[in-house]
């Protein structure tokens, strides 16, 4: 099971949410119907057990400026994001209490926003409606694509529901990130600081970060490159270090094969995983791995 902070869920953010959507329903994903947030951004989630997939844009620019009490403007981060590309912005980390995991990465020297609290509408798959409940503590790194936050869902039965958890490719867990960074070493603090120093081990060409919800891979470019080869790494990946990859694990690579090709989805394969470019899942590079 999931545990503090660990990986929870990335936000794969577009311009345009509803083909976003359409694109992950083309890669075998059942994302859920579209929800708002008080700050003009729209979700719709692609649910495992342990964690999830969200697709994220804008849908008020009207109420982008809207602020926590703490002043943070998560609506304005977003469109901040999209002004330099598409891809994943942030990263939500798994808690059971916001507060006390945030002292506990305050206390390594994690710079943080402060809180945000919101309740989202959900509409349940027999029709009725309730809300979603989340705090979220905003680690908010100096290179906006490094940022994280932590994510405590207070109501997460409105959030894991069962139904919405069938997927026809079959994924069922994300199992990795993968971020890319000229230089692995400069950001490594960044890590070191949320997960401790001991989540970190040296890999050739950047380090691994081991999370009870899956694993970070920070590779510098030149093996970035090498290892998703030839699929070509996400545009602007190169302008800041940032998160390029996402890989969920699927008990089938022929199905996922199956639909990439009916779906006429470009991919490769190898006996391991299938892989599709960033051009057809939102400027992220996805893989399905056994």
């Amino acid at each position: 099971m999931n545990g503090p902070l660990g990986l929870e869920h990335p936000l794969v953010t577009s311009r345009n949410l509803d083909a976003l959507a359409e694109r992950y329903r083309a890669l075998g994903f059942a994302p859920t119907r579209k929800g708002l947030h008080p700050w003009g951004t729209g979700t719709q989630l692609v649910l495992f057990p342990d964690n999830f997939i969200e697709l994220m844009g804008i849908e008020n620019r009207s109420l982008i400026d809207h602020a926590s009490p703490d002043g943070f403007r998560f609506g304005r981060f977003i469109a901040n994001f999209l002004d330099r590309r598409e891809g994943i912005s942030m990263i939500a980390l798994r808690s059971e209490n916001a507060k006390a995991d945030l002292a506990k990465v305050s206390r390594r020297g994690v710079a943080n926003r402060g809180l945000v609290d919101f309740h989202r509408d959900v509409v349940l798959p027999d029709g009725s409606k309730d809300q979603a409940v989340v705090t979220l503590a905003m680690l908010i790194a100096d290179e906006a694509q490094l940022s994280h936050f932590i994510c405590q869902q207070h109501r997460p039965e409105f959030v894991w529901v069962r139904d919405w958890m069938h997927h026809p490719n079959g994924a069922d867990a994300i199992v990795s990130v993968t971020y890319a960074a000229m230089r692995p070493d400069e950001v490594r603090p960044r890590f070191a600081g949320i997960w401790g120093d001991r989540a970190l081990t040296d890999i050739n060409g950047g380090f691994r970060v081991a999370t009870a919800g899956g694993e970070f891979l920070v590779l510098n470019h030149p093996t970035a490159a090498a290892r998703f080869a030839p699929t070509p790494l996400p545009e602007g990946c190169r302008d800041a270090p940032c998160a390029i990859a996402i890989a969920v694990h699927v008990p089938d690579l022929d199905r996922v094969q199956r639909i990439l090709s009916t779906n006429a989805v470009p991919f490769r394969r190898n006996a391991a995983l299938v892989c599709v470019p960033p051009s057809h899942a939102g400027n992220v590079i996805l893989e399905f791995a056994r």
